[in-house]
């Protein structure tokens, strides 16, 4: 087995293997100096070897402990574990009895736990479902006698695949992450886990528990990170004192009557929110915002403009901000509301469409930014490559509409841009209204002649900055 990769310091010269003399006992070798039949790794420590073989896929480090005696206690010192049972026996489904035998195995050890994953997806069959709910709830029992600091837990949807109460005495967590398929039941209150700095939740249905992250910030004053992913929310009601800084809503699903209220967090620096949105905003963060994402989706039906001004006035005084094509929509209308002063913003992401203004949409919403240093425009493809208005029947016109003079802008970023109107006219209005611009990187959609043809076009165009350098790149 090569484990020349693994050992730390390698580059350096600093191997185990120079540091740890062969035993003069072991193998078949007579001398001090004949090598013959020793094992090179019988000086190491259980901690080197377990070291090594937590850097290997379960089923490699489960082969690892036949290749001698030395290497059998080495998978039940392992500081990380990775007990992926659809990884493990991707071609064998049946073996759920062996894949409990040997996690069992690796779990029994008494070497501190630093990190446990446990991806129980096909385990939980129904012949082999009660026998894995007892196997769970016992490694997690293990793992807590460990002490382990970091948890990932993935559950199939299984009437048995349940939250045991074990995890509640892993109390040394400091990271969590639970992604459960469907999940039926209410969460328990993690109360005891009171050293949590990492919470995520992923797949999990929170609309009946109102309570829940009450609990959370009330018991757990260490959390710093809290992630939705996917989750069913109805009411998401998150008020401190609370030590927060970073806050993710990624993908998740709302009921009809949803809503999201955040208040009293004076650390929360850090705002990811994407896909769908809530139908009711009420987040008075009153602090400065270091990176804010927007990445939202275009709802069904058109949002009451008190939701929007909610969302946008949020982010008023981001640093880092990141929109999607409909959120640039909202930041460009030229209604008086929504007309917010982005005086903080030095790092401007734009995710555009491959439509026909939607480049140039980009050009009002700099005026919102006049301190912007750095630029990054994406263009993902549409559907509708040409579009004039929005889907609401309300044409914004961004197209006539002239760039401000963006004098902090330094660097820009353009991938994927073809040589459609907009997005040749988007480089002409940025070169021709940055004075201090010095690098311009641009990623071309087009290949061959075409991409030739549009790099000579924007090398002709006028450039207010003397120092601007306009670079090409085929891959992003």
């Amino acid at each position: 087995m090569r484990t020349k990769h693994l050992i730390p310091n390698h580059a350096a010269g600093l191997t185990y293997a120079g540091a740890y003399v062969p035993r003069d006992d072991y193998g078949s070798g007579s001398g001090a100096g004949d090598g013959g039949g020793r094992d090179p790794f019988e000086g190491f420590p259980e901690e080197v070897l377990g070291l090594i073989v937590s850097k290997l896929p379960f089923r490699s480090a489960v082969s690892a402990s036949a290749v001698s005696r030395r290497w059998r206690g080495a998978l039940a010192a392992a500081p990380a574990l990775d007990l992926d049972f659809a990884a493990a026996f991707p071609a064998a489904p049946r073996r759920r009895a062996a894949f409990a035998a040997a996690a069992s195995a690796a779990l029994s050890g008494s070497a501190p736990l630093r990190r446990l994953r446990l991806a129980l997806d096909g385990l939980f069959d129904q012949a082999f479902a009660a026998a894995a709910a007892g196997h769970l709830a016992s490694w997690l029992a293990t793992a807590a006698a460990r002490g382990v600091e970091r948890l990932e837990l993935h559950l199939p949807r299984s009437r048995f695949a349940v939250l045991p109460p074990s995890l509640l005495a892993c109390t040394s967590l400091t990271s969590l992450t639970l992604r459960l398929d469907h999940y039926a039941v209410p969460l328990p209150s993690l109360t005891s886990l009171t050293r949590l700095s990492r919470l995520h939740l992923a797949a999990v249905s929170l609309t009946g528990n109102g309570g829940f992250f009450d609990d959370l910030f009330s018991y757990c004053a260490q959390l710093r990170d809290l992630i939705l992913e996917q989750c069913h929310i109805g009411a998401l009601r998150l008020a401190g004192p609370s030590r927060l800084c970073s806050l993710a809503i990624k993908d998740c699903s709302w009921t009809q009557e949803s809503s999201v209220a955040a208040s009293e967090m004076p650390e929360l620096r850090i705002l990811r929110y994407s896909g769908a949105m809530a139908s009711r905003h009420t987040i008075n963060l009153g602090i400065s915002l270091d990176e804010a994402l927007l990445a939202i989706e275009k709802p069904q039906v058109r949002p009451q403009e008190a939701t929007l001004r909610d969302l946008i006035d949020s982010v008023g005084n981001v640093r880092s901000l990141l929109l999607s094509p409909w959120c640039i929509e909202q930041f460009a209308r030229p209604d008086e509301w929504s007309k917010v002063k982005l005086d903080k913003v030095r790092r401007l992401t734009c995710i555009i469409e491959r439509r026909e203004e939607s480049a140039l949409a980009v050009a009002p919403l700099l005026t919102n930014c006049p301190n912007v240093e750095e630029l990054s425009v994406s263009v993902v493809p549409t559907q509708c490559k040409r579009r004039r208005c929005s889907g609401d029947g309300e044409c914004h016109r961004v197209v006539g509409r002239k760039g401000a003079t963006m004098k902090h802008l330094r660097g820009v970023r353009m991938e994927y841009i073809d040589e459609s109107r907009s997005g040749f006219e988007l480089v002409k209005v940025l070169l021709k209204n940055s004075p201090t611009l010095e690098i311009m990187t641009i990623v071309p959609s087009m290949d061959g002649l075409e991409q030739a043809k549009f790099r000579r076009r924007v090398l002709k165009l006028r450039k207010t900055s003397q120092n601007v350098s306009i670079q090409f790149s085929t891959t992003g």
